[in-house]
């Protein structure tokens, strides 16, 4: 993970620590929107042995059955999707190069991520995952600036953008948090669930770092 976090950022050299810095486990459980509007998502890099399967998405905070996929493992590096929600709480995903739209409805916009590795689902929310492992880790901003694969230059790494790491295996396996990881953006952990007002609509981008696996 240290190296992923080191390839993207100003330098070589990330201000991020992966084996300190990352989010506690209560705080990176569910999130939310962060404004109106919509932004992108975009595949960097698959790896993984099973990434012909894998999927990646949101759910539902009151419904982990009510999912929308983003990525599955029909996208290839590059694979560029829109996500927004609208003011009815309508979830659209978009992908333009294949051209189709797709339209799912929430009961509020708090959601969680979740990693579909084809015999298991993983949840950010740890208390939902059938083995009670974490699966999944959150960096925040410490500042500096960021290059994903596919973008022309660097842009500061804004405080409503996360990296976000998924340990692929039941149990958790290796522990090494970077068989998936992405970038999230406009969007914002809400720490306890139920006590933020939630908002009508807002957006959520996602840039995906790899699949891999290789140790921290």
């Amino acid at each position: 993970m240290q190296q992923i976090l080191d390839g993207i950022t100003t330098g070589g050299v990330s201000r991020v620590n992966a084996f300190s810095d990352y989010m506690p486990d209560r705080h990176d459980a569910l999130w939310t929107t962060g404004g109106c509007g919509t932004s992108s998502a975009t595949m960097i890099l698959e790896i993984a042995g099973n990434a012909h399967v894998n999927s990646f998405g949101i759910y539902d905070a009151s419904n982990v059955n009510n999912r929308a996929e983003l990525f599955s493992g029909r996208a290839g590096a590059g694979t560029r999707v829109s996500f927004s929600f609208d003011r009815d709480l309508t979830l659209t995903v978009a992908d333009y190069a294949r051209k189709t739209f797709t339209d799912h409805r929430f009961d509020s916009n708090v959601f969680g991520f979740y990693f579909d590795n084809g015999a298991n689902i993983f949840y950010s929310d740890t208390a939902r995952n059938a083995d009670g492992f974490d699966h999944m880790v959150a960096y925040a901003s410490q500042g500096g600036a960021v290059s994903l694969p596919g973008s022309p230059a660097y842009t500061p790494w804004l405080p409503n953008e996360y990296v976000l790491g998924f340990e692929d295996t039941y149990g958790g396996g290796d522990g090494d948090y970077n068989d998936m990881v992405l970038m999230v953006e406009s969007v914002a952990p809400v720490p306890e669930p139920g006590t933020m007002l939630l908002l009508g609509c807002g957006f959520l981008g996602l840039a995906v770092y790899g699949k891999r696996r290789k140790n921290a």
